[in-house]
């Protein structure tokens, strides 16, 4: 059997967004080559893909022109547009500067584009040729995910846009600003966190607002009044950042949702007005698993509930459902065939009827409509032989019904592109067997297991690893995984496997996948019951007739990294190593530092704290490795980016000193300017031959 080399999966490539063309003609996609993304085009119907750009470090995001046609990116931190023709085209570079620029953002019309430029709104008029820029003094314009992750939000006449920025206490807010560059309305006075949703008209737009760490959200639909633009030259000589809004703005409570059953933060949430704006799909776990709902804002009743069953209607974090351009139909991710896949399904909105429209193995997620086609989309796939790629599928909703199959063959579903080296073809993979073992409470716990080619056939025991995800809101697939660092993963998985290594991929608790009260299972319990969950996956692997009991390590990436620091100091003598990779060493710490850098909204983790470390130092020494430190003996790896926004470095530096007085056995590899989960191919290599050569060391040495 032929191995996959390091290079292959080194050499995967990642698909990072997508949009169609307003005319349906095209999808363009960024697509990150070892660390560099750039922007790529291709056409549905014949196929043809065309590289557009060629960045140096990279193109952060792009707008299609609403003619079609004409893309405006950023890259290497200015502004570029592309003009096609066939296959044709010409690319301009419109700014040039050392400032970086982000989230360029058409206005339907075309007739503006918005960008973010270090912290201020800008604001260029195609037709005046004049440049706007919205300044606040006490705050920072932020990029922001809106409708179809457009960065900033125009109203559907183009008059006015819907953006999002922190202030100086670091708090999220909402702004509206005119196609001038006017703030007309700001939110205000709030210790909250404020989000951006939609636009329901040009009047119109929705929003949320969390509170309590963030366990109640609250949506809201803001109605400006109809003649906006008579303020202007009030604007003009007002501080912008002063008054909470120069125009009278109704706000309406729409739908307060809440944590029920165990607390836990509303992390699975959110809300899509329908492309004509007259109703609201909502996402929420009110009957404990993560089901549609529809809002009427006509008839202001309850939210009515359109999906069923012990299932997740959504594919992965940052997944959402796409209304069809009519507003008929809604089409979603769902993994009600099996707990670690994901299918498209069909929603007929009026006749509240649900139909699958894939039949493929491992992930379909972020389907997106054709703009001018209810029988046309695009959508992500991966599986047990692909990565993820980019898939169009063509069907007559009219005519679904539940014998509706679409398989790999049939002529209505296309690949269009190909993220997996041509030379890892498909006897190279190693499929996985998913498993399940007893965890804490007996709760059952799934997970992936790896094993190399041949295990059990013979006399044989092998090493083996347990790999412990992220997030935790994450969950590892039967197949390759639709995000980046995961899908890395699952491929070095394979790698391992073909030297001799298996590898038991586990969901625990606090991972999506399997229902709100499993995702909830940390509330109070962490470092305590989600533990017991990996050290269960390595007692399973114990048991196996072939893997060398004595030889199991244990390792993970960022929440992995901190359940790997806490095995070895909880459960000493489990794991014969472990390897971690941006893990929290000290919760408390880490609590005083993400909130200074990002705002007490990224202090999630304290709702399963049950507050801050202040308000509940026991649950944060129980929580933290560094308590146990004294139990460390075994040998301990660690990784980290000295740029990581996501764990403070300085967790490493803990680890270290701690290493070095108890004179444990470690190692320490730092990469400058690297991030959260590494980006660059090279720095990729380096640490992946560092992991490969510890592990051989301490399991099979």
């Amino acid at each position: 059997m032929n191995k996959i080399s390091l290079q292959e999966v080194l050499d995967l490539q990642y698909l990072e967004k997508w949009r169609w063309s307003p005319d349906g003609r095209y999808l363009a996609y960024l697509l990150d080559d070892g660390g560099v993304a750039d922007l790529w085009c291709v056409e549905p119907g014949s196929g043809r893909t065309t590289q557009l750009s060629d960045a140096e470090h990279g193109v952060s995001d792009f707008s299609w022109h609403p003619t079609g046609g004409e893309l405006l990116y950023a890259q290497d931190g200015n502004l570029h547009r592309v003009i096609l023709d066939g296959e044709l085209f010409d690319v301009d570079e419109i700014t040039r500067s050392n400032r970086k620029i982000q989230s360029p953002t058409y206005s339907p019309s075309g007739e503006h584009f918005g960008f973010i430029c270090e912290g201020d709104l800008w604001i260029h008029s195609n037709i005046s040729g004049s440049t706007y820029s919205l300044s606040l003094p006490k705050g920072n314009v932020m990029p922001g995910a809106f409708g179809l992750q457009e960065g900033l939000c125009w109203s559907p006449e183009g008059t006015k846009v819907l953006f999002r920025f922190r202030d100086e206490e670091k708090i999220l807010h909402v702004g509206v600003a005119s196609s001038e560059g006017q703030l007309l309305w700001r939110t205000t006075g709030l210790a909250e966190l404020s989000a951006g949703v939609d636009w329901l008209d040009d009047r119109r737009f929705l929003f949320a607002v969390s509170k309590q760490q963030p366990t109640v959200r609250t949506f809201h639909i803001a109605t400006l009044p109809e003649h906006v633009q008579r303020v202007h030259a009030e604007i003009a000589a007002c501080n912008n950042i002063a008054v909470p809004s120069v125009v009278d703005v109704q706000v309406e409570d729409v739908y307060r949702q809440e944590a029920k059953g165990t607390p836990g933060a509303l992390r699975v949430s959110g809300a899509w007005p329908e492309p004509a704006g007259e109703r609201i799909l909502f996402l929420t776990e009110d009957d404990g698993w993560a089901h549609l709902y529809l809002y009427d804002p006509s008839d202001k009743g309850e939210l009515e509930q359109l999906t069923f069953g012990e299932c997740e209607d959504f594919g992965h974090m940052g997944d959402t459902p796409c209304w069809a351009p009519g507003g008929h139909y809604v089409c979603y991710s769902s993994n009600r065939t099996g707990s670690g896949r994901r299918q498209l399904w069909l929603l007929d909105v009026d006749e509240r009827t649900n139909y699958q429209l894939t039949e493929l193995p491992g992930t379909s997620v972020q389907p997106q409509w054709s703009p001018n086609c209810e029988g046309r989309l695009a959508f992500l796939h991966c599986d047990e032989h692909r990565s993820a790629d980019l898939w169009v599928m063509d069907f007559a909703p009219g005519e679904v019904n539940d014998d509706l199959q679409l398989s790999e063959g049939a002529d209505t579903l296309r690949v269009l592109t190909q993220t997996k080296p041509e030379t890892w073809t498909d006897e190279k993979d190693i499929i996985p067997q998913e498993v399940t073992f007893e965890g804490a409470e007996d709760w059952k716990i799934h997970g992936y297991l790896f094993t190399p080619p041949g295990a059990g056939e013979d006399e044989v025991t092998y090493p083996a690893v347990v790999w412990v995800h992220g997030g935790p809101i994450r969950q590892m697939r039967e197949g390759f995984h639709p995000s980046r660092p995961y899908a890395l993963f699952y491929a070095f998985s394979q790698y391992l496997a073909h030297r001799g290594y298996a590898t038991l991929m586990v969901n625990f608790r606090g991972g999506i996948g399997y229902g709100r009260e499993f995702r909830n299972g940390i509330y109070g319990k962490m470092g305590v019951d989600d533990i017991k969950d990996v050290v269960g996956a390595g007692r399973y692997l114990k048991e196996l007739p072939y893997i060398d009991a004595a030889r199991v390590g244990v390792w993970g990436l960022s929440y992995g990294g901190y359940m790997t620091l806490t095995a070895l100091t909880k459960y000493p003598d489990e794991f014969r190593m472990g390897i971690n990779l941006a893990g929290i060493w000290d919760f408390a710490q880490w609590m005083h530092w993400i909130h200074a850098k990002h705002g007490r909204h990224m202090g999630g983790f304290e709702v399963y704290f049950k507050g801050s470390p202040e308000q509940n130092p026991e649950l944060y020494r129980v929580g933290s490795p560094c308590t146990y430190k004294d139990n460390l003996k075994r040998p301990l790896i660690n990784l980290h980016g000295t740029a990581d926004a996501n764990v403070d470095f300085a967790q490493m530096d803990r680890i270290v000193k701690d290493c070095v007085d108890l004179g444990c056995d470690y190692e320490a590899y730092y990469y400058p300017d690297e991030a959260h989960a590494f980006v660059l191919r090279s720095t990729w290599a380096d640490a992946f031959g560092k992991i490969e050569r510890e592990f051989d060391k301490y399991l099979k040495g």
